[in-house]
């Protein structure tokens, strides 16, 4: 009897609504890194908040979740830059799309381990059978900054070199006992950058 969004934003604590948009796309971003074939409801691809109205109408309150949206409405709040709708719909497509690019996202074969980081960081390690393609999924799961060490040996892989992120598309330099900073509910997907890739 919730729409997802809301239910990963507690009006209580007046949180800014940004920091709600950034959790919830943090929780989607850990939903596609985890090995499998993802899949979003319709109302959380778009954003959708509770429908108090539909409440009201039918006296369910299963009816929360279940409004039918005009394609009229959902085209002109997606044109729009300022709407919760465009924001959570364009920030997801960008994931989806990156996602998209890397093998080692695989559902079929792919070999995959949790790192071992802080509590309020979750790590996963991803790659092919073949090795061929690797990937560091790192998330920030919290609402403030975190600066962790990412040890090489809690990990059957070299982290050492240049690594891009599949998402800003920026670079970052990983040695042994490298200390890495996560904004706020920040989504870094980490692969070896490619020296054919530089100018």
């Amino acid at each position: 009897n919730i729409n997802y969004f809301d239910a990963l934003s507690d009006p209580r604590r007046k949180e800014p609504l940004e920091l709600h948009l950034q959790r919830f796309i943090a929780a989607h971003a850990l939903m596609l890194s985890l090995p499998g074939v993802p899949a979003f409801y319709f109302h959380s691809l778009f954003g959708s908040r509770g429908w108090k109205e539909g409440v009201q109408k039918t006296g369910q309150n299963r009816t929360i979740n279940r409004q039918k949206l005009e394609r009229h409405q959902l085209e002109s709040q997606l044109a729009n830059p300022n709407s919760l709708r465009y924001k959570v719909f364009h920030r997801l497509k960008k994931l989806i799309r990156a996602r998209a690019t890397q093998p080692a996202f695989t559902p079929f074969g792919a070999v995959w381990n949790v790192v071992e980081c802080p509590a309020a960081i979750f790590a996963l390690h991803r790659q092919t059978r073949s090795g061929e393609h690797q990937l560091l999924c790192l998330q920030n799961l919290s609402s403030q900054p975190q600066t962790f060490t990412l040890s090489a040996s809690a990990t059957a892989y070299p982290l050492s070199g240049i690594w891009e992120d599949l998402i800003e598309k920026q670079t970052m330099e990983l040695k042994p006992q490298t200390k890495c900073t996560l904004q706020p509910y920040q989504t870094l997907w980490l692969v070896p950058y490619q020296a054919e890739k530089q100018p």
